[in-house]
């Protein structure tokens, strides 16, 4: 894989149906975001956390520009911070995240204009690609305009690239019962 610059984990929602962070929820001996991290950083110069309270050892915090902004608020920041260099993005509710799945998405690397997202089982899945860095301005507009949607960012996106994702590892755990149920698959 060419190697990215960067990369960001979105961590700041509110965990509405989990009950708790998600990010601090346990796979193994780790939480959701140290694996994820740990993973984006074998393989990304820079890692960011957007959003949420707390960052993991080689990452760095970045807040929201606009308060309750949800995931497409996490895509602003990161790409704003980014300097418009091309940004890896993921959720930390997907926390089986393998490296052959980011080479996937990353490679080649994307142009202006161009996002490179997951596709898994035919629904696209937005909060996992790669985005060109010189998609801020869109995004931000999205964001601070009535539709907030990420799929309303992303229909928007002059060239958008979908990739299917077929070895599960984008499982993404909203509930508890999703969390139970990871724990008992992994044993």
């Amino acid at each position: 894989m060419t190697k990215s610059p960067i990369a960001a984990v979105l961590a700041g929602g509110d965990a509405s149906r989990m009950g708790s962070s998600k990010a601090d929820l346990p796979i193994g001996d780790v939480t959701y975001l140290e694996r994820i991290v740990s993973v984006l950083l074998a393989m990304f110069d820079m890692v960011y956390v957007c959003g949420g309270d707390r960052t993991v050892l080689g990452s760095t915090l970045i807040h929201d520009p606009v308060r309750h902004g949800g995931p497409l608020g996490g895509m602003v920041s990161a790409l704003r911070s980014s300097s418009g260099a091309a940004v890896f993005m993921t959720t930390v509710d997907m926390p089986l995240l393998q490296r052959s799945t980011i080479s996937a998405l990353c490679d080649p690397p994307v142009g202006r204009g161009h996002a490179r997202i997951a596709r898994v089982e035919g629904r696209p899945q937005p909060l996992c690609g790669m985005y060109s860095g010189d998609l801020a301005d869109l995004a931000d507009r999205h964001l601070r305009s009535t539709d907030r949607s990420v799929m309303g960012f992303v229909r928007d996106v002059p060239h958008l690239e979908l990739v299917d994702i077929t070895d599960g590892s984008l499982r993404n755990i909203n509930t508890p019962r999703d969390h139970e149920a990871l724990a008992v698959d992994l044993r």
